[in-house]
């Protein structure tokens, strides 16, 4: 393989500091808790999507663009719904095993789509910079090995995974990253200078990881199927759920669903976004249960603000300060956690305060799921969604 062939296929794998041989664990088994971000890229209006349908002050304020009690989702007696479009889920939430978080967001939320979202995936402060991902404060301590794995078919980011302290692997799938892996050779890592060894330990990398992600894939999926999704975020999730049942040895997942950005026409926007998340998770999650793993695995949803309560003249939602979250699976808690935003204390720009703080979910995480007390959120009260 030639230099520029190289170079091509070296986008196939974004890590620091893989160690080949620890990549995937050999006994075949997935991990105690499998945790799967799921990115709603464009900032979710929470307003619509967990609905507080019998408040008047919603329907005054999105006089044309407010989910109509007729057709939202009850979600029994808390006077709250889910968005019409999200039946699948709304089963889930049936059987106790989803969890609303209300009102998610921080001090001096930042309105800008990179700032905000660079701020949710560091776990930082709005005025604070961070370079590496949250995860990077957790995943060392947890385990060695791979982290993490990103699958985008858009060019999703690593996100909360984006670190040099942390191993992670950037896919369109699973099967592309095979079947492109192929044409890397192994090669002995050369270190005479410290380009070259970056260039050869990382053609060995690729290798390395290619052959063992293909022996388990192919192993692991002779024995058992998953459910056929559609769309970008159906299919991100099947190759997910190919990776859990093969028996990948990484304890998180990150999937995006773009499309949240819902400044005009939202009502038929909101609508396909939802329908497509919801069609994805379900049938995400009947692979789960089919193949005896769901117990294993934490759906965590974010974006990276909320919108505005008030309808603008577009028929849709500008920039807001605040949202909400869901998290999905075998061993949650269902039920509405944090309380309600006030939808009539406004700021000047028609927002609304947050009341739960993200870092809360990050906290809960550390501690309920990976079992990591010092981490660097003890100051946020965990939420018991675990």
């Amino acid at each position: 393989m030639d230099r520029r062939e190289f170079l091509k296929y070296s986008g196939l794998l974004t890590a620091a500091g893989l160690s080949p041989e620890l990549l995937f664990a050999a006994s075949g088994r997935t991990p105690e808790k499998i945790v799967v971000f799921v990115e709603l890229k464009g900032g979710n209006d929470g307003f619509n999507t967990l609905v507080p349908y019998k408040d008047p002050h919603y329907k005054r304020l999105r006089e044309n663009i407010h989910v109509r009690e007729r057709v939202a989702l009850p979600l029994g007696k808390q006077n709250m719904a889910m968005h019409p479009h999200m039946e699948g889920l709304h089963k889930v939430w049936d059987t106790g095993e989803m969890a609303w978080i209300q009102g998610v967001g921080y001090p001096n939320g930042v309105l800008s789509h990179f700032r905000s979202m660079d701020i949710i995936e560091t776990g930082s402060n709005a005025n604070q910079v961070l370079e590496d991902g949250w995860l990077s404060q957790i995943m060392p301590g947890y385990k060695q090995g791979l982290h993490g794995i990103c699958v985008s078919r858009d060019g999703g980011s690593l996100g909360p995974l984006h670190s040099s302290r942390i191993n992670s692997v950037s896919m369109q799938s699973p099967r592309t990253f095979v079947n492109q892996s192929r044409i890397i050779e192994d090669i002995t890592p050369v270190n005479s200078t410290p380009a070259l060894a970056h260039l050869t330990n990382t053609q060995h990398q690729l290798f390395e990881v290619g052959n063992q992600l293909r022996e388990k894939m192919s192993r692991g999926l002779r024995q058992k199927k998953t459910t056929k999704s559609k769309g970008v975020l159906g299919h991100s999730l099947e190759s997910v759920a190919q990776m859990i049942i093969a028996g990948i040895d990484s304890p998180v997942y990150k999937v995006t669903q773009t499309g949240f950005d819902t400044h005009s026409g939202q009502v038929g926007r909101h609508n396909n976004v939802l329908f497509q998340l919801d069609h994805g998770l379900s049938r995400f999650i009947h692979s789960m249960k089919s193949n005896g793993l769901w117990k294993k695995v934490v759906i965590v949803s974010y974006s990276e603000f909320g919108r505005r309560i008030g309808e603008n003249k577009g028929g849709g939602t500008d920039h807001g300060t605040a949202s909400a979250q869901f998290v999905i699976g075998g061993g949650v808690r269902g039920g509405i956690y944090g309380q309600a935003p006030d939808l009539t204390r406004l700021d000047s720009n028609g927002n609304v305060a947050h009341t739960t703080d993200y870092r809360q979910v990050y906290a809960t995480l550390a501690q309920r799921v990976w079992r990591q007390p010092n981490h660097p959120w003890k100051g946020y009260r965990p939420i018991p969604f675990i």
